[in-house]
């Protein structure tokens, strides 16, 4: 991903937040059960923007992650449709600022090498190679 098309993206999620879709952003970014589901440890953000169990799942968390995932993608479906990106990068882009802002210390986080981590105390969480 280029770096122009980082930055249209990053401007899309900021201005889309601020005008009339602040409910898509917020339940995409900062949603409660996103951030419920990060907290218990059996959840935590991945490296293609979608949120990803850690461990065994119930079916009740497997309904939780993915009514999460179902949202996120209705969000970067729209964002990359009125950017003229592809969703999986509009996705992988606001996986940068997930991890940047939202994965807490003790939280999961899955990198592009596929195995789960987690965050370290205050330790910023190592972002992908195209996160720039």
């Amino acid at each position: 991903m280029n770096r122009r098309l980082k930055l249209i993206v990053a401007a899309g999620i900021a201005v889309f937040a601020v005008a009339g879709g602040a409910s898509a952003a917020y339940a995409m970014l900062q949603g409660d059960a996103a951030a419920e589901l990060r907290a218990s440890g059996q959840a935590g953000e991945q490296a293609d923007g979608y949120l990803g169990i850690v461990g065994s799942p119930s079916a009740a968390l497997r309904a939780q992650v993915d009514s999460v995932n179902i949202k996120r993608r209705a969000y970067y479906t729209d964002l990359a449709a009125k950017r003229g990106a592809k969703i999986e990068e509009v996705a992988a882009t606001t996986a940068c600022e997930l991890f940047r802002t939202k994965v807490g210390p003790g939280q999961y986080y899955r990198g592009t090498d596929g195995a789960w981590h987690q965050r370290d105390g205050s330790a910023p969480v190592p972002l992908p190679s195209y996160c720039g």
